[in-house]
C-alpha cells in the first residue's frame, strides 16, 4: 500500500483516502474497532482543517477592515489638503501648503500604512500650533482616522499570526492522521496475515509520487513498513 502524499491537502486527505477507507471499514462489521480509531483521526483533521479555514477568513476580514480605515484616512488627507488649496489659491508652492506637505499629497496617501500614520502624527503636531481655527477642525477626524487605522492595523497582524498558528497545528494534524493511517493498515495486514493483500483493498490507491527535484524527500508519498 502506497501513502498519499504527505503534501495533499487535508482535504484531499480526509475527502479522498479517509472516506474511501472508513467506507471501507464500515462495510466489515468485524472492523468496528478499526473504523472508531480510524473516525477519531479522521473527525481530528477535519476540526483542525475547519479551525484553519476560520482563522484564514478572520484574517480577510480584518485585512479588508484595515483597508477601509486606511482608504477613510486617505480622505481625511485629501480633504484636509483641500482645505489649504482653497486658501492658497490652489498653490502647492504656497508656504501653509509647504508647511504640511512639503513632499507632496502622495507622500502621505500613497505611503506604506506605516509610514503614512508617522507623517499623519506630523501633520497632527503642527496642526496643533495652528492659528487657524478653520484648518484646526481637521485634528478631530485625522486623529480619529489614525487611530482607528492603527488599531485595525494591530487587530490584522494578531489575525494573521492566529492564522499562522493554526497553519502550524494543521500540519501536525496532518502527521497524526497519516500516522493513524498507516497503523489502519499494519493491524489490517496482521489480520490477514495469511493473505496480506487484503489489507491493501481497504485503501484507495495512492499515485506514485513523481520525482521532482523541488520535492522533499519526506513529502513524498512511499509504501508502509
Amino acid at each position: 500500500m502506497r501513502l498519499p502524499n504527505a503534501g495533499a491537502s487535508s482535504e484531499t486527505l480526509m475527502d479522498t483516502y479517509g472516506i474511501y477507507h472508513l467506507t471501507r471499514l464500515g462495510a466489515n462489521k468485524s472492523m468496528k474497532d478499526l473504523s472508531e480509531a480510524f473516525l477519531k483521526a479522521q473527525d481530528k483533521l477535519k476540526a483542525r482543517t475547519d479551525a484553519h479555514k476560520a482563522a484564514q477568513a478572520s484574517t480577510m476580514q480584518a485585512m479588508a477592515i484595515r483597508d477601509g480605515e486606511d482608504a477613510a484616512l486617505d480622505d481625511l488627507v485629501r480633504a484636509f489638503a483641500l482645505g489649504i488649496l482653497a486658501k492658497v489659491g490652489n498653490t502647492r508652492k504656497a508656504p501653509l501648503y509647504q508647511k504640511y506637505f512639503p513632499d507632496g499629497l502622495n507622500a502621505i496617501v500613497g505611503a506604506p500604512m506605516d509610514a503614512q500614520i508617522q507623517r499623519t502624527g506630523v501633520i497632527l503636531t503642527r496642526l496643533a500650533e495652528e492659528e487657524d481655527e478653520s484648518l484646526k477642525t481637521h485634528i478631530g477626524p485625522l486623529t480619529t482616522g489614525m487611530k482607528s487605522l492603527q488599531a485595525t492595523m494591530e487587530a490584522h497582524r494578531a489575525a494573521l499570526a492566529s492564522e499562522v498558528q493554526s497553519y502550524g497545528l494543521l500540519q501536525t494534524e496532518k502527521v497524526n492522521w497519516l500516522d493513524a493511517y498507516k497503523r489502519s493498515y499494519r493491524e489490517l495486514t496482521r489480520i490477514y496475515f495469511k493473505e496480506p493483500k487484503k489489507a491493501d483493498t481497504y485503501f484507495k490507491p495512492a499515485p506514485k509520487a513523481k520525482k521532482d527535484a523541488t520535492t522533499a524527500p519526506e513529502q513524498a508519498g512511499g509504501p508502509v513498513n
